[in-house]
């Protein structure tokens, strides 16, 4: 049985040259957090038919466009796209050319409307039908912009300035298309992460490891490979569908059963180095402790890391900081040892 839809696809632009060019698993991670965010954004009821790689496919049931919902639509996600960016460039840990590079990202949308059937497998039920064909034909266009809204002549009356005409195997589509990049004067303000250090130094020590600065600095702040080098940490809890950036938070099981929650953090270095960092509460006496690793690449392929802690202390807590800089001075160097016995055993993240 036929029936009336509005069909409805974002698609982001620019997926395929940062899939094949950048950090592959953290490219997944971005377009997907982007994808769900698109997904949370829907505002009229739209039904997702289907993700497609680098968009989504979605439909509603209607036997009228509302143009003006569809317009709202299309803005509060170009808005919750755009500021999803906006805020992890502030964010971001990582170097790797995906989140280097993820600002890059482009969103387009295409609106049709026509009849549609549904094709069933077992429980799952997906629109089917020419409509559906010619709304992802449309998809390839020569519509002059980056990002813009399609919508064929079935959706609104055509504008004869930004009218087109794209001719497929099966016929011609008239459609018109509305730029989009006017809504970014509707952004709201992203406020940098601060570079808040901890008044007291308890550690400062430096390392040499045969390892490139940036796959190293990976060892380090992807949590996959945290228990690989760190001891005492016998679990890590953390949200492994998301790039590691500032402001995320994970949990570390220590002793068997004493959680400590940690912040990722970041602080200002020089151009030519990396920092990670991690903040936590839980350290007795003080009202936080910070660790830092600071990377510099050099001749050779070795990189210099240099790891240093800083503490800010409850009252009185001062009185400990002789104890906790012993303790540190045991701990650190035991995990930076077993990183260096983990690269030096051929060990590597491109494998």
């Amino acid at each position: 049985m036929t029936q009336n839809a509005i069909l409805f696809i974002p698609d982001i632009s620019g997926f395929t040259e940062f899939v094949h060019h950048t950090n592959i698993s953290h490219s997944r991670h971005i377009v997907s957090e982007l994808l769900e965010l698109l997904i949370d954004t829907n505002t009229i009821g739209l039904e997702l038919a289907e993700i497609e790689g680098d968009a989504l496919f979605m439909y509603r049931l209607d036997n009228q466009v509302d143009i003006l919902a569809i317009e709202k639509q299309i803005e509060a996600m170009y808005l919750a796209f755009h500021t999803h960016i906006k805020r992890y460039e502030y964010q971001r840990i990582c170097h790797c050319g995906a989140c280097s590079s993820a600002y890059n990202l482009k969103i387009k949308f295409v609106v049709h409307y026509g009849e549609i059937e549904f094709i069933e497998v077992k429980d799952y039920k997906k629109p089917y039908g020419s409509h559906v064909i010619q709304i992802h034909r449309l998809l390839k266009n020569d519509v002059p912009l980056k990002e813009y809204a399609i919508f064929t002549e079935s959706v609104r009356a055509v504008n004869e300035a930004n009218k087109l005409i794209a001719d497929y195997d099966f016929g011609s589509i008239t459609f018109t298309y509305n730029p989009l990049s006017h809504l970014k004067e509707k952004l709201p303000e992203i406020e940098p992460i601060p570079d808040d250090v901890p008044k007291h130094k308890l550690f400062d020590e430096t390392q040499l490891i045969k390892l490139p600065a940036l796959e190293l600095y990976e060892v380090i702040s992807n949590f996959d490979y945290r228990l690989l080098w760190t001891k005492g940490v016998d679990k890590l809890e953390y949200d492994k569908n998301k790039v590691n950036r500032a402001g995320q938070k994970h949990k570390c099981l220590v002793n068997k059963n004493e959680e400590v929650e940690q912040t990722t953090v970041k602080k200002k270095v020089s151009k030519n180095q990396l920092v990670y960092g991690e903040s936590t509460t839980n350290v007795p006496f003080t009202k936080r402790m910070n660790n830092y690793f600071i990377l510099e690449e050099i001749d050779g392929g070795y990189t210099k890391l240099r790891v240093e802690v800083f503490a800010d202390f409850k009252p009185f807590g001062i009185l400990m900081k002789w104890l906790m800089k012993k303790n540190i001075k045991k701990i650190i160097p035991e995990n930076i040892n077993e990183l260096i016995l983990l690269i030096d055993s051929g060990f590597s993240t491109k494998k």
